[in-house]
């Protein structure tokens, strides 16, 4: 058979199947074969292009770049949560703590809604859930046949945003003195302004290093006149920083603010013990809980290209 001919054959093949998915996609019967005429010109260009030229060789690449910046935000989440027999005195623990935390944001929030007042205030944002409560009944492993009484869980939490991050000091501060209180973790971030600043810097590092990538490997395999063909952008994005900053020590007597043991980097957390249990200072001694204070972790803003490019086989 001659090669025109397998081309020819080639061709009205994918008008076939093209026709065929723009009827199905418009939901009607197949079309008459002049609806396809228009096509030709566009399927014969597509085939000739993807013809197979043994001299050309094809790499594809991915580039990355990242860019650091300190963090521009501090978010964390608060948890506030207790559990016991008495669902009320359950409930009222959580709700009284909740009340308090909301209590020590509200300074710290703009005073009026002008974009001058909100850069200006230490809180960037905060919101918080409505109670959560469940129950459940214990197994007794002791005494199976005996039923223990059922156990009452509430919780409330809160999501946190500072811009100020020695107001941030000074709130986890009075934090850690609360029962029933937890914090997981700080998350450190960047604001989408700031992103958007450096995204032209970060298209250009990346496809860079995509380009360097690519000269690298013909340089090895013996290819030359790297070209590219294609290009495909990836999300600019803010890689969030996970970690505390923390320069200042923790509450006296070990009050346990955003973790107590220092190195213990897999268990950092702020989880308030019961006032009953917490230690404190004897009668008439009196003790004053040092300050914290947060540094900016540093934020990465990071971008991935992917580049095909063609090359020349050596000769």
């Amino acid at each position: 058979m001659e090669q025109s001919e397998i081309r020819q054959r080639q061709i009205a093949f994918y008008q076939r199947e093209q026709v065929a998915a723009y009827a199905r996609a418009a939901a009607r019967p197949e079309p008459s074969p002049f609806f396809w005429l228009p096509l030709q010109a566009t399927l014969q260009a597509n085939m000739s292009s993807q013809a197979t030229n043994p001299n050309v060789f094809q790499l594809l690449v991915t580039g990355k770049a990242e860019i650091p910046h300190p963090a521009e935000r501090a978010l964390i989440n608060v948890s506030v949560s207790s559990s016991g027999n008495k669902k009320a005195i359950v409930s009222e623990e959580v709700l009284t703590t909740a009340r308090h935390i909301e209590s020590l944001l509200r300074p710290l929030c703009p005073k009026e809604e002008s974009p001058e007042a909100k850069v200006a205030a230490p809180l960037a944002h905060w919101s918080k859930t409505s109670l959560s409560s469940t129950s459940y009944v214990p197994y007794n492993h002791k005494n199976p046949d005996k039923e223990l009484s059922r156990i009452y869980n509430a919780s409330v939490n809160f999501d946190i945003r500072f811009r100020d991050f020695v107001a941030l000091g000074s709130f986890g501060t009075k934090l850690s003195s609360l029962a029933h209180v937890e914090v997981q973790n700080i998350n450190w971030i960047l604001t989408e302004a700031t992103l958007k600043s450096f995204k032209s810097q970060l298209r250009k590092e990346a496809t860079q290093d995509a380009i360097q990538k690519a000269k690298d490997y013909c340089e090895v395999l013996g290819c030359t006149n790297v070209r590219p063909i294609e290009l495909q952008e990836g999300d600019a994005r803010n890689v969030m920083s996970s970690g505390w900053g923390s320069s200042g020590a923790t509450a006296a007597r070990g009050g346990g603010l955003f973790g107590s043991t220092p190195g213990a980097m897999a268990s950092m957390s702020m989880q308030s013990a019961p006032a009953a249990r917490r230690a404190g200072p004897q009668a008439g001694e009196q003790v004053q809980a040092e300050e914290l204070s947060f540094d900016a972790q540093e934020v990465k803003m990071a971008m991935d290209v992917t580049v095909k490019f063609h090359a020349d086989h050596a000769v």
